[in-house]
């Protein structure tokens, strides 16, 4: 009876080599995650080594997305993991800014998604979904409604009287209650120059005595 060693050697050699490109592959997938949530716990605030740490990484990543890095605990519980896992993927993605779209990416080509979400600078991290988000923000938060005079609106009914530290060169006390203050139409009179030459020019002339230029 006749054996082909050959060709059982040849079959053998080559499933090696397929097996060992798939696990270089499965190192390159492995490290671009991880490199990935380092930048995305940058992002949040958040230590980027602890994407290198195992289990701590998961309490970062519930932390970011559900408000509480205890609850990566759930993930111990059979079953219930998998659905777990999906909810804070779609977690994630509202943490970024991110919609329904992006959360599919993420949950079946977290490969692309995450390094793109990662490495993007136009994909901020803006808060765990629901709360203390950037999109929440209240009239009551002190740099909205510091922006909001900056911007040159005025509140009517949040004005009250001025009180003397707040006048400034044009206002002037009232007479008959010096609690109250009227702003001047026009400024104080002062000595004129010339726009031309920066002589002092008297009031009344039309002509500067230096360089002759019309006042």
């Amino acid at each position: 009876m006749y054996y082909n060693y050959g060709y059982d050697y040849d079959m053998m050699n080559g499933l090696w080599h397929m097996s060992a490109g798939a696990t270089v592959f499965s190192w390159l997938i492995a490290a671009l995650m991880i490199v990935s949530l380092w930048f995305l716990f940058q992002k949040a605030g958040e230590p980027g080594w602890a994407a290198i740490v195992p289990f701590y990484n998961l309490y970062v990543l519930f932390k970011i997305t559900w408000g509480s890095g205890i609850k990566f605990l759930f993930l111990l519980i059979p079953i219930a993991n998998f659905v777990f896992m999906i909810i804070t993927y779609v977690k994630l993605a509202k943490a970024f800014g991110k919609g329904g779209g992006w959360a599919c990416g993420l949950i079946f080509l977290g490969a692309i998604f995450m390094p793109i979400m990662a490495f993007s600078k136009d994909i901020v991290y803006v808060g765990v979904p629901g709360q203390n988000s950037q999109y929440n923000a209240g009239y009551g938060q002190p740099g909205y409604q510091q922006g909001y005079q900056q911007q040159g609106y005025q509140n009517p009914y949040s004005q009250g009287y001025q009180a003397p530290p707040q006048q400034n060169a044009y206002q002037q006390p009232s007479a008959q209650n010096p609690d109250y203050y009227y702003q001047q139409t026009t400024a104080p009179a002062g000595p004129k120059y010339c726009a031309g030459c920066g002589s002092p020019v008297e009031s009344g002339v039309k002509f500067c005595p230096k360089c002759g230029k019309p006042q």
